[in-house]
């Protein structure tokens, strides 16, 4: 069977003086063939792979036979593959099979190198000739059962508790082997031509529907703990508070620029990417793409790249259980290419999430076909004043229906609004929590602010308190309050519950935050206490909510199943990213 290992004999430190020969002779003609690709098999065995082509370079050119030829090759291809120089790889197989037909290593070589390149079917076609000619192969087998793995990912079957299981087992480097699943979603110019191209919908889908789920282009992983889930694309100067480390930033261009070096074959998804208003970029006649140069690699970096938590499910419960809403101040760092097509709003229609550098992509509500996608580049919590000076330095004011509604409500109204909120956090300050009739006199008092109906503008300001009182009487067995409240908290956010006897139904998604994922967990506990019946139905709808902000519901038992934290009383802002003007 085919090994890597032959290629590695080990090389007595006496022998030869190779840091000094190769500085005198290595390529001035006096040593000869045999000799340099021993020295390239030494520096092979020792991670210095580079160098090690070199040798096999020199090598090649005075090589007496084929098959020492094919030797060389098959050796270089293997220095390339240890570098991820796929395309360079493949080139190398390709001409030992041109020599030596059906040779097993290069068949093995050849399926490895395209599998880095991500061509899933060119590697299994590979990898089966291989079984044909050798059948006793058993690396093979293994390499044909991830490629097949792979199929099944891109179609949307995934193994979601296998990959938290690796991205955990990769920690703190979770470079996931996965491959990326496009679902009813495809690229479109966008209606109005500034916001030039973004995600749209195929076909109807459902509130938690698997959109997207896209391994990064290339990530920089952060050792520190999770945190900050936002983006670094911007039309303007961004903030150090705003971004990810100045290190990762230059660790994710160096990452960039150097897979790109590696495999050219690559570069025209990563050239499409938005390089800014003001990019200037020479394009090269043969290729048609520009220059990979360092500010090609830049520019894409400054307005496509997120900032990431390793594991949204940690960040998820971090978000919705502690005072702040966040825990630690690092972030890794990465580029995906379908992702950066998305657009702001708001009122954001999709969630994404994060296992690894992997970045999924769920339906938060139903969205109609030949919708485009919609999430927040910032905090869609504050108020408009704020958001829109925050989306000001990425050159575009938002016109979203939240926005729209409130640039159209009156100062008198919010001053009302915000004396209501003192007086109900007075109020909390100074009496029982669960002394209810008195909050909900001040939450009709707030609701009353609003002149539009909740699926069109969410009564965020009704958020922190309702949340809190549920928190309370949850603490305290108040079933039948949870209850009140919870359906309070849904109805207040535009969501368009059907109950009866025996159901309960989310009609209509609405505005969704971590914090409904805890209340619907505890909506779940009052109905296992007070009515039965609605516990399947309330379960399936927490679980639907638990699944979009983690993208999987796999670790729902974990997290809800049994005694877990209360939700902290201070508000948080909620997750968000940034971006550039799309695509």
């Amino acid at each position: 069977m085919a090994s890597d290992q032959g290629l590695q004999p080990t090389l007595a430190a006496n022998e030869i003086d190779w840091d000094q020969a190769a500085k005198r002779v290595a390529f001035t003609g006096q040593v000869d063939s045999a000799t340099l690709k021993m020295q390239g098999n030494h520096l092979c065995k020792i991670g210095k792979f580079l160098r090690a082509i070199d040798y096999y370079d020199a090598a090649l050119t005075r090589a007496t036979s084929q098959e020492d030829a094919v030797i060389l090759l098959l050796n270089r291809c293997y220095a390339r593959i240890s570098l991820q120089a796929f395309d360079a790889a493949l080139a190398d197989a390709k001409a030992v099979l041109d020599l030596s037909p059906g040779n097993e290593k290069a068949l093995f070589r050849a399926a490895r190198a395209v599998y880095g390149l991500r061509r899933w079917k060119e590697s299994e076609q590979y990898l089966v000739a291989l079984k044909q000619l050798y059948p006793n192969n058993t690396a093979a087998d293994s390499d044909l059962k991830r490629c097949r793995e792979r199929f099944e990912e891109e179609n949307g079957r995934y193994d979601f508790a296998g990959m938290m299981e690796e991205a955990l087992a990769k920690l703190p480097s979770p470079d996931m082997d996965r491959a990326t699943y496009v679902g009813p979603i495809d690229i479109r110019q966008c209606a109005i031509e500034s916001h030039g191209r973004g995600l749209f919908t195929t076909k109807d889908v459902n509130a938690g529907e698997l959109l997207l789920c896209e391994k990064a282009f290339s990530a920089a992983f952060s050792a520190g703990n999770y945190s900050s889930n936002t983006a670094i694309r911007s039309n303007a100067t961004i903030s150090e508070a705003d971004k990810p480390p100045l290190e990762l930033r230059a660790e994710l261009a160096t990452k960039t620029f150097v897979k790109l070096h590696r495999n050219p074959s690559i570069t025209p998804g990563f050239a499409d990417l938005y390089p800014g208003p003001d990019a200037e970029e020479t394009i090269d006649e043969k290729t048609g793409l520009p220059d990979v140069d360092d500010g090609f690699v830049q520019l894409r970096i400054v307005y496509n790249a997120f900032g990431f938590p390793l594991l949204s499910r940690d960040f998820h419960w971090q978000t919705a259980h502690s005072p702040t809403g966040r825990s630690g101040h690092s972030a890794s760092s990465g580029i995906w290419l379908r992702a950066s097509y998305v657009n702001h709003s708001c009122y954001p229609s999709v969630r994404r999430s994060f296992i690894g550098d992997m970045m999924i992509w769920r339906a938060q509500r139903n969205i109609p076909k030949d919708t485009e996608l919609r999430f927040g580049y910032i905090s869609c919590l504050e108020d408009y004043k704020t958001r829109q000076e925050m989306l000001s330095k990425y050159g575009f004011e938002c016109g979203c229906q939240i926005c729209t509604t409130e640039k159209e409500t009156s100062g008198k109204k919010f001053k009302k609004r915000d004396a209501i909120m003192l007086e109900i956090v007075q109020h909390f300050e100074k009496t029982t929590p669960t002394d209810l009739q008195t909050y909900f006199d001040f939450l009709d008092a707030l609701d009353a602010t609003y002149s539009t109906p909740a699926i069109l503008e969410p009564r965020r300001a009704l958020i922190t308190p309702l949340i809190n009182l549920i928190t309370n009487c949850s603490a305290d067995g108040l079933h039948v309050h949870v209850i009140d409240l919870v359906h309070r908290l849904l109805a207040a956010l535009g969501f368009e519950i059907k109950l009866t006897h025996a159901t309960f139904k989310v009609l209509q998604w609405g505005y969704l935050i971590d914090e409904i994922v805890v209340s619907l967990a505890d909506l779940c506990e009052a109905y296992k206490a007070v009515d039965p019946t609605l516990l399947p139905d309330a379960r399936e709808v927490a679980m639907t909510a638990y699944e979009i902000m983690c993208g999987e519901r796999e670790s729902w038992e974990s997290a809800y199943g049994r005694g877990r934290m209360r939700v902290g009383t201070e508000r948080r802002t909620e997750d968000v990213d940034v971006d550039g003007g799309g695509g």
